[in-house]
């Protein structure tokens, strides 16, 4: 159940009951979402699933987010390692620009406990202008972490595990993290700014994007171009069959490309040289 070059998929914990399926194929795994993602982790073990679980409160998004200084939960930590968590994610709040403070913080308290990975919700610019200081305070820290990377600049890959991410997750395997996590729909593959957060969260019925592996982007299934995928749930079939499908079968069409494409990134000889080739040609597509 380790985490060792894992693309996990991310949901809501009210997507339980599709979870499974979406992270059922090798080099998979979850990471359920919300204050009740470890309610989410137990009763997939208790149906027998057994790969690796993550459980993210995210008190780092929307209108009500909590700052960096913010105390960490000890019950939260306790309540994972209860539902069996492959390991334990803290209840970070967020790491505003030029915010150490709050990076401190997060990583002293996250230091308490062993084997506990440091979740960093982060302003665009700490991956930017301030990337050295991230990168020498977590060295120095020595914590396991995970980065959350708010919408605002291109993402510039790091070797260090992503939540809540799109196309970055592989980007950041490509590039050496230890894992990463792509988010199932729009909401979980971003952290928007606070001003443009969308409220009250996600409604079924809502917007679907499908993955275009050509593109390497999510595209909004009423943007589809002609192009068909191969993937076993699309058959061959033209990627606009997916405009009519529901949210499950767009999902799922989403993490069958992700996976081959993980998979090719596996077999990659020189990975970064692999995901540059790759992103150079979706630019054309």
């Amino acid at each position: 159940m380790d985490l060792h070059e894992r693309l996990l998929v991310q949901v809501s914990a009210r997507d339980v009951y599709d979870a499974v399926a979406l992270a059922g194929h090798p080099g998979s795994g979850l990471v359920f979402t919300g204050q009740a993602a470890h309610d989410a982790v137990r009763m997939v073990r208790r149906h027998g699933y057994d790969g690796p679980v993550l459980a993210d409160r995210r008190r780092y998004a929307g209108s009500a987010r909590v700052r960096g200084t913010a105390r960490l939960s000890a019950d939260w930590i306790a309540d994972q390692v209860e539902s069996g968590v492959t390991a334990p994610l803290t209840d970070s709040g967020y790491i505003g620009k030029g915010d150490e403070e709050s990076l401190h913080a997060i990583l002293e308290q996250a230091a308490r406990w062993e084997g506990v990975i440091a979740v960093l919700p982060l302003h665009a610019r700490w991956l930017t202008q301030d990337r050295a200081t991230l990168t020498r305070t977590v060295v120095d820290y020595g914590v396991p972490v995970a980065l959350v990377v708010e919408d605002g600049a291109p993402y510039l890959p790091m070797a260090l595990p992503l939540l809540a991410a799109g196309v970055e997750a592989p980007a950041a395997l490509a590039y050496g993290a230890e894992w990463a996590a792509v988010g199932v729909r729009e909401v979980l593959r971003h952290l928007y700014p606070d001003t443009h957060e969308p409220r009250g969260g996600w409604r079924r019925g809502g917007a679907r994007s499908a993955f275009v592996t050509e593109r390497l982007a999510f595209v909004p299934v009423e943007r589809l171009g002609p192009g068909t995928c191969g993937c076993s749930t699309c058959h061959g079939r033209p990627l606009r069959h997916l405009v009519a499908a529901d949210e499950l079968v767009v999902n799922t069409h989403n993490a069958k490309c992700l996976h081959r494409l993980h998979n090719r990134l596996l077999r990659a000889t020189d990975r970064r040289r692999w995901w540059r080739e790759l992103t150079a040609a979706a630019l054309t597509a």
